[in-house]
């Protein structure tokens, strides 16, 4: 039976915080999600508040028989990520290896989950990868895609010797990306600013853009070159 995830906390009256067994997110992730058992209500409601303890749970959970578990506990270890990415650095071998998951959410996740990982990346594990997570931005998944483009971003911004060559590789996909989907390339520019090497570069993208036909790229170009110009 899936725990009751509004259950008061019986030494926190009135149920102020949320209580649950380690173990049991994974049966939560197993059932049907809705409001408060999505990987993300998951991850609000326990995981952030003891990130540390739910570790070993999640990790063991993304190697699940159930595929809804896998795709919860990536969802979950992604979110976590973004927040304290030096608790999961120590498992970005992992990450790296799921980067040929099977499964779709498992892929994409875990390259969320690398780009997260990038600044704390002190022993430059994931920089081998780049070129792998850049063969995702021609994927036909916009999920996958969208992720791609970010975590490559993130990536170049902790590393800038890799800008460059991050940068050809995000402008020479552009034809992957049609219509107002070009915006989460124009986004991603935001993680090249400051890098002298690929300024010129950046700007004239961007400044093109600003001339798109697309309603939406046309004006997230605008706002980004208002930031490269106060720069």
């Amino acid at each position: 039976m899936t725990p009751n995830l509004y259950e008061p906390a019986p030494d926190r009256p009135g149920g102020e915080e949320h209580t649950l067994a380690h173990e049991d997110i994974r049966e939560i992730l197993a059932g049907k999600w809705d409001d408060g058992t999505r990987p993300k209500d998951v991850y609000g409601l326990f995981v952030s508040k003891d990130p540390k303890a739910y570790i070993p749970v999640l990790i063991e959970g993304l190697g699940s028989d159930a595929a809804r578990v896998r795709n919860g506990c990536a969802e979950v270890v992604s979110l976590l990520s973004e927040d304290s990415p030096e608790l999961l650095y120590p498992y970005a071998e992992l990450f790296l290896a799921n980067l040929d998951s099977r499964d779709k959410v498992v892929r994409w996740e875990a390259v969320c989950t690398l780009g997260n990982l990038a600044p704390v990346d002190r022993d430059r594990k994931i920089v081998p990868a780049i070129e792998r997570i850049a063969r995702n931005l021609g994927d036909e998944s916009i999920v996958l895609q969208g992720h791609s483009v970010r975590a490559l971003g993130k990536i170049a911004k902790a590393n800038p010797d890799k800008a460059p060559a991050i940068l050809d590789a995000l402008l020479g996909s552009t034809r992957f990306f049609p219509g107002n989907r070009l915006g989460y390339i124009v986004e991603a520019m935001e993680y090249f600013l400051g890098i002298e090497a690929v300024a010129p570069r950046v700007r004239d993208f961007v400044e093109r853009q600003t001339h798109s036909d697309e309603g939406v790229v046309a004006s997230k170009a605008r706002k980004m070159l208002k930031r490269i110009q106060r720069m």
